[in-house]
């Protein structure tokens, strides 16, 4: 018999940071008990995320060739088998308006943008690493690299996520890198969430965590050797039992409002 996944209590950095930037935002994607159950009839395709998974996706396929066959060419063939639509994987490019593209020009112009991150990553000349993770070759069906990550904190609750590649080092530790498409200046508790989920899988201790920003060609590296997974667990324990309280869903009008899905549906901009 298929094991059931109790996703409500599994927590990922990304669910936990939607509650921190806006607690109604969370409530209505995972709570709200009309709202959550059909919250697909609410997300809209977004340019900007069909071009960030895109680059992810090119990068992972990437890292599935051999050695001798990572070049720029492949590169940029990669590109293309990534562009698909998280609403409709099936249709092949152009994709538009299921990969939130206004028209072909719009698109053509993502593309294009996409292309210049991927040269920029290259650029790098970081192709050969030594490998210890990458996630699944099948990325339009990637769930497992998320199923296979899940692990238990205490005995209510788990976390997970998604790795972009992980390293390692010459003393036997690991390296984390995750790659953005956008933001400069990350903070790190992402990458110390991942530190911890890492420690928790492989049993490896993480002494580097790194941001990788594709737009400025620019690598931020910051030494977790003494930062322990139980100070980090604790942190994001403390975020988990505000959320399992049940009575912080306040809406927060933030700069990220006009990008959220339930803006429509959100008391903050609901007309009287």
């Amino acid at each position: 018999m298929k094991e059931e996944i109790d996703f409500s209590r599994i927590y990922s950095f990304s669910k936990l940071n939607m509650y921190r930037n806006c607690p109604k935002q969370y409530y209505f994607n995972y709570l709200d008990p009309e709202i959550a159950p059909r919250k697909k009839e609410f997300i809209k395709p977004r340019d900007y995320k069909t071009k960030g998974q895109a680059v992810h996706g090119a990068i992972t396929l990437f890292y599935h060739l051999p050695k001798e066959e990572r070049s720029f060419n492949n590169l940029k063939s990669c590109l293309f088998s990534a562009w698909f639509s998280e609403t409709d994987i099936s249709k092949e490019p152009p994709i538009g308006e299921s990969g939130g593209f206004n028209n072909i020009e719009h698109e053509r112009k993502t593309y294009k943008e996409s292309l210049i991150l991927l040269k920029n990553f290259f650029e790098l000349k970081d192709i050969n690493p030594h490998l210890f993770l990458i996630p699944t070759k099948d990325i339009r069906n990637s769930f497992s690299d998320y199923k296979d990550m899940i692990q238990p904190v205490n005995e209510e609750i788990s976390v997970s996520g998604k790795f972009d590649r992980i390293d390692e080092l010459e003393n036997g530790s690991l390296r984390i890198i995750d790659f953005k498409t956008s933001m400069n200046n990350q903070d790190c508790s992402q990458l110390e969430f991942y530190k911890l989920l890492a420690e928790l899988n492989f049993d490896r201790k993480v002494d580097i965590v790194s941001f990788y920003y594709l737009s400025s060609k620019k690598i931020q590296n910051f030494d977790v050797s003494k930062v322990y997974k139980d100070e980090i667990k604790n942190n994001f324990l403390g975020v988990i039992n505000k959320i399992r309280s049940g009575n912080n869903f306040y809406p927060r009008r933030t700069r990220f409002c006009s990008h959220c899905d339930f803006m429509e549906i959100c008391p903050v901009f609901k007309k009287s």
